[in-house]
Order: structure tokens, then sequence, then C-alpha cells
């Protein structure tokens, strides 16, 4: 499901919380995963006949890719929620995250660019329009409410 997507179903402020912890919860992951390195490293010995060193040795090398990959995602999905809590303050009222999306470009959509993706969102308060967006950049040019 795309970031505009989940906003949409969710609202902003339960999509960062949700955000959060499935980041918290890959950060734990990753955490875990270093342990059984650790102790996959601690118990390797060649001496050991039999197929005990090569189990070993998958799981040293599986329990690194896991920590790798867990951390990745979970820099990826803080950055993502941060860039965006940063833009999710209206201009007008100062209010934080009561918002509503009015229209998005994501990878998906057949009219966008990569690295152009951004959504149209609106305060639920004030009605004060701007644009968010995951690429540090302008939203493309021709594109309007």
């Amino acid at each position: 499901m795309s970031v505009a997507q989940s906003i949409r179903k969710l609202g902003f402020r339960r999509w960062h919380e949700r955000q959060l912890i499935e980041a918290h919860a890959s950060l734990v992951t990753a955490f875990l995963c270093l342990i059984v390195f650790a102790v996959c490293l601690d118990q390797f010995r060649w001496r050991d006949g039999g197929l005990k060193p090569m189990i070993m040795l998958a799981m040293l090398f599986g329990g690194l890719v896991l920590c790798f990959n867990a951390t990745r995602y979970y820099l990826k999905v803080l950055f993502r929620a941060e860039h965006f809590s940063e833009q999710a303050i209206c201009g007008h009222c100062n209010v934080y995250g009561v918002l509503e999306v009015l229209s998005a470009a994501t990878p998906e959509s057949a009219d966008s660019t990569p690295g152009s993706d951004w959504l149209k969102v609106r305060c639920r308060k004030c009605g004060h329009a701007w644009t968010m967006s995951e690429a540090h950049g302008p939203p493309p040019a021709g594109k309007s409410l």
C-alpha cells in the first residue's frame, strides 16, 4: 500500500505511529539477529565433525544478512516517517497532522517519474492546501489541485 493510501485509510497521526512501530520492530529484529550471529560465532568450530559446522555457517550468514536487511528497512521507514512528519504542519494555523490527502503521484501511477513522489494535502481545520514531497524537490510542473 502506498503512503497516500495508508494516510487516507488511517489518518496521518495513526499512519505515523504505525510507521514508527514498524521501524522499531525491525530494529528489534536486527538486534536479535545480531545476538544469533554472536552466539553462532562463539560456538563455531571446524573441529566438530559432521553437519554442525555447515549449519553454524548457514546460521552465521543468515543472521548477518537478516540483520543487515532489517537495519536498512528500519532506517528507510524511520527517515520516511520523519520526513513526512516535518511537512505535516499547516502553514496557516500551525496544527500538526490534521490533514487529508487530495491527490498523489506515486511510483505506481503512470504519470510519475522516479524520485518525484508527492502528496497534495489539505488541512482539515482551516482548509489550507500544500504539497508534501517524498523527494526533496517541488512537485512536477503542470500538476494542480
